[in-house]
């Protein structure tokens, strides 16, 4: 019972305090960026969302990534719906589009709404300055950030509970 009332602090700690590297980190943050720039009603976002928690990963720094990427896609909605149709109504790439639509699974990737094409263009375009960026943030930030709530009892307690919940230690 106590360990279900104490794993989301312990999951908060872990993943403020964990040992991920900068680079987990940073994969993360650029990941959630992706999903968090697309309308959630596709597919392409499932399929991004879905990669944030299969791979290794910080979850907690991909899941805020996409919060706040959510926002931003919604305030760049307009400007997407303009890049997405000019990308849908390009000669050389409306082929491409249609065999797409003509597979099983083709209408559920959303690849024929202006938005996901025009969010899924603007995703690619920011992903490697937002890898890096988070990179030299991560590199910077989560050392301090450990060492400084190391000193609080309480986030040495529940690091302490979480390696105790590992060792089947639990009340």
């Amino acid at each position: 019972m106590l360990n279900f009332l104490l794993r989301p602090l312990r999951f908060l700690a872990q993943s403020l305090i964990g040992n991920d590297s900068p680079r987990q980190t940073a994969w993360a943050v650029a990941l959630g960026m992706l999903a968090g720039l697309l309308p959630k009603g596709s597919l392409l976002a499932l399929l991004l969302a879905t990669s944030l928690f299969a791979l290794q990963v910080n979850r907690a720094a991909g899941l805020l990534a996409m919060g706040l990427f959510s926002f931003a896609g919604a305030a760049l909605d307009g400007f997407a719906h303009r890049l997405g149709s000019m990308m849908l109504t390009w000669p050389s790439a409306q082929p491409a589009f249609a065999w797409i639509y003509d597979q099983p699974l083709g209408p559920f990737w959303g690849l024929t709404n202006t938005v996901v094409v025009g969010q899924l263009l603007v995703g690619l375009y920011l992903f490697y300055p937002v890898y890096r960026l988070s990179l030299a943030a991560a590199a910077y930030l989560q050392p301090r950030l450990r060492d400084r709530l190391m000193k609080y009892r309480v986030i040495r307690w529940l690091k302490g509970a979480e390696v105790g919940a590992q060792w089947g230690l639990e009340s």
